[in-house]
């Protein structure tokens, strides 16, 4: 027997998420297990509720939504020696770190799998003073996740995004950025910087195939200046897990990175879906930070 705490926003998707909370609580209950539901009252509460029940003794804390809710709560847990495990209820449009965990999209399925308490160490990325689980984006692809609308991510999907991000290379907007690990610098002039944790990213499974959710680095992407008519030319480098081939991108892994903005001029980025710091950007990556309920590949 497990102790639960169930942290949800009762007002995501239509409005469905307190049905989502206590269809998981019902669940839960029924193989003996103890729950406490904990609906978020607000931005960033989820990291409150996330210590809150640390601090309450509680097993596994469950993040119902999104790679941002499931960011919120990540943060409350990331901060702690020896956090409960951390369980996911995808219930957002991409979802990236459940794809890459393979936990199951669909709710029943995904509560199913809280249950079967199979382990995997989690790495968490730390971004100033940001947590990262998934991706961070700086420059034109930040600007064009702004322009997302919520009605368009529903009907579209990750679909959305890539198509604003199409768009907004048309701008030609650019960054020169100053890029540090411990064993490297660069100088680079780019429309935009990809950071990333997971293998998915925008919702497409094979962006990254490299990536695994505990092998202590951080996956950058630093795109060389394209226009409209060339990023076209290249999407199927990005639909079919080839992006770092494309004739000019700049890839590396790295533990530790620093990242500046040399112009000063504002540059926004994005982690997980929200704005986030501002350059500079100290990142660091903090190695099996959390142990993550996934499905058992021997089932």
């Amino acid at each position: 027997m497990y102790r639960y705490a169930v942290i949800y926003n009762p007002h995501s998707g239509h409005n469905n998420g307190e049905s989502v909370g206590q269809k998981i609580e019902q669940a839960l209950i029924k193989n003996q297990h103890k729950v406490e539901l904990m609906p978020t009252e607000g931005p960033k509460d989820a990291t409150r509720l996330a210590k809150k029940a640390a601090r309450a003794g509680f097993d596994v804390v469950v993040a119902v939504g999104g790679d941002g809710t499931i960011n919120e709560v990540v943060s409350g847990l990331a901060t702690l020696d020896q956090p409960p495990y951390l369980g996911i209820v995808p219930a957002g449009t991409v979802n990236n770190l459940a794809r890459m965990l393979q936990i199951p999209l669909d709710i029943d399925q995904a509560i199913e799998n809280l249950q079967q308490v199979h382990l995997r160490p989690l790495d968490v990325g730390q971004v100033n003073d940001d947590c990262l689980i998934s991706t961070m984006t700086l420059g034109i692809l930040a600007d064009a996740a702004l322009n997302v609308t919520q009605s368009e991510k529903q009907k579209w999907g990750p679909l959305a995004f890539l198509s604003k991000g199409i768009h907004a290379l048309a701008e030609h907007q650019h960054y020169p950025l100053t890029i540090e690990t411990p064993d490297r610098h660069w100088q680079k002039d780019t429309q935009f910087l990809l950071v990333t944790l997971t293998n998915s990213v925008g919702g497409f499974t094979n962006f990254n195939p490299e990536a695994q959710p505990d092998d202590g680095y951080f996956h950058v992407f630093v795109a060389p200046k394209m226009s409209l008519a060339r990023s076209v030319m290249f999407l199927p480098y990005f639909l079919t897990g080839n992006f770092k081939k494309i004739p000019g991108m700049t890839y590396f892994k790295a533990n530790e990175i620093s990242i500046t903005v040399d112009n000063q001029q504002s540059a926004q980025t994005r982690i997980d879906g929200d704005p986030s710091a501002k350059s500079p950007l100290e990142m660091r990556l903090l190695e099996h930070k959390l142990q993550v309920i996934t499905p058992n590949p021997d089932l």
